[in-house]
């Protein structure tokens, strides 16, 4: 049972995460202005972190409580991910960009370089809960042909 329950925070948490690259993220970008835009997203990122961590925490734990050694494994990984994000990344990014806006240029190149760290740890937080759900997934399926 707490495995199942810790399979439904990854699907929240796929949600989430799935949701503000294809809708959120966007949508700021086609309606918000350079300066409103800056202001947005540096007030939701840490908030998204924060929650997707909270989730993958509780997954993690309740991984661990279900003896799923591999979902626990990758759930903490995902919340050091949401950790490193929220705390290291995330300042140094914003700090990149105000000077890459007075135009240093080697915060330009920074800016970039940790803004795709960021996105890559994300995007591997994605891959990282859908191959739990996959696994369990087909671990249920073969148990299903098993015991036919």
């Amino acid at each position: 049972m707490t495995n199942l329950l810790a399979l439904t925070l990854h699907i929240f948490l796929l949600g989430a995460m799935v949701t503000f690259i294809v809708v959120t993220t966007p949508t700021v970008f086609i309606t918000l202005d350079q300066q409103s835009s800056q202001k947005f997203l540096r007030s939701i990122f840490p908030r998204l972190f924060k929650y997707c961590l909270v989730l993958v925490l509780t997954a993690g734990i309740l991984f661990i409580i279900g003896k799923s050694f591999y979902g626990s494994i990758i759930s903490i990984i995902s919340a050091c991910g949401f950790l490193v994000n929220t705390y290291i990344v995330t300042p140094r990014i914003n700090k990149l960009r105000d000077l890459s806006i007075e135009n240093d240029i080697i915060a330009k190149k920074s800016f970039k370089l940790m803004h795709l760290v960021s996105v890559l740890v994300f995007l591997f937080q994605i891959l990282g809960s859908i191959s739990i759900l996959i696994l369990y997934s087909l671990n249920h399926i073969l148990f299903f042909f098993k015991n036919i």
